[in-house]
């Protein structure tokens, strides 16, 4: 229970030092080549919305990776369409334990879509400590973690894609 709570803090005090030295690099983004995706696997989240998504945006499946937190899961299994972390792959002082979750978080994404709307501290660690480029997400969440903020109602997925489809074409990324 004390390295539980441990490791919490720890965590809490990543995320927000990873929001505070983050630069943006939104500039760097002229049009996309490989996107990621960061669910919460315990709400129901259909990955084939997520895969349509990144054909409307002219992202093939092979350069889109698709991240899901488990919560209370005792044992992680990876599918084909997306591998998943949960309490586990954090280390006492908030150290990422998991290789899978270290690659995604180290690699240099072009967007980074943080496709959860209920803030939780462990999804809210790989989205400030992601090196994607530009960071898109839910209104609910810590505004400072992403770049740009699309405001749907109970992650209507066909509204947050119209949506973030329209957003990207203004900032012409797409």
């Amino acid at each position: 229970m004390i390295l539980k709570g441990l490791k919490r803090n720890a965590l809490k005090k990543s995320v927000e030092s990873h929001i505070k030295s983050r630069k943006s690099r939104a500039k760097e983004v002229s049009n996309i080549r490989n996107l990621a995706v960061l669910i919460d696997a315990s709400q129901s989240v259909n990955i084939l919305s997520v895969v349509k998504l990144a054909n409307e945006l002219g992202v093939k499946s092979d350069n889109l990776k698709v991240m899901g937190y488990k919560e209370d899961q005792k044992e992680i299994s990876d599918d084909k369409d997306a591998d998943y972390y949960n309490d586990k792959s954090f280390g006492v002082g908030g150290s990422v334990k998991s290789n899978s979750l270290n690659d995604f978080i180290k690699k240099d994404y072009d967007i980074l879509i943080n496709f959860y709307s209920e803030s939780k501290l462990e999804l809210d660690y790989v989205a400030a400590a992601s090196k994607a480029k530009f960071k898109v997400g839910f209104a609910e969440i810590d505004n400072r973690i992403n770049d740009l903020v699309i405001g749907s109602a109970d992650q209507d997925t066909n509204l947050f894609i119209s949506e973030l489809k329209k957003y990207l074409k203004i900032l012409q990324i797409i």
